[in-house]
């Protein structure tokens, strides 16, 4: 199986066990998701069973990107990218300006920071972002956080705010 034989859709209840076992074994969080949840994740399927997933978790005008995770056969293959995109996509169609993350690795990082996020104290995540469970106790404090400014919604006005995180 190759990158480009796997379809990328939005999520539906029936994906939640597979999403759920893929992140399990990416050793990525999924104690807080549920199949009513996945509203903003997208799949890539391949040979019937989900190899890829991404999610946004939106709250107001920010959101959190989570949960990307490719099968390690698919990994360097553009799945991922193609993922982010999709989820990229659908965050301007929702109106959302600016995406958070916190990458579990290194090479993690390096794979957002090719995408154009950078990195963001914890202390200048907007507080509704902040609340989520991966800022509270899923993932790690020692973990970098990453974002992203993006044009849905933007006015030059509105340039002044998102600079901050800069």
């Amino acid at each position: 199986m190759n990158a480009a034989d796997c379809a990328i859709r939005p999520a539906t209840v029936a994906d939640f066990d597979g999403i759920r076992a893929l992140l399990e074994a990416c050793g990525l969080p999924s104690s807080d998701l549920t199949a009513e949840r996945l509203d903003g994740f997208h799949v890539a399927v391949g040979e019937a069973r989900i190899v890829g997933v991404a999610g946004l978790e939106q709250v107001g005008d920010a959101a959190l990107l989570r949960s990307v995770a490719v099968g390690p056969q698919l990994r360097g293959s553009g799945l991922g990218a193609r993922l982010v995109d999709a989820t990229l996509a659908l965050a301007q169609t929702r109106s959302v300006r600016a995406l958070y993350l916190i990458p579990n690795d290194e090479a993690a990082h390096a794979f957002f920071a090719r995408r154009g996020f950078t990195r963001i104290e914890r202390n200048s995540v907007p507080p509704a972002v902040g609340a989520l469970p991966e800022f509270t106790h899923l993932c790690p404090q020692t973990h970098p956080c990453l974002w992203r400014a993006l044009n849905a919604g933007r006015s030059q006005g509105s340039d002044a705010q998102i600079a901050r995180h800069d």
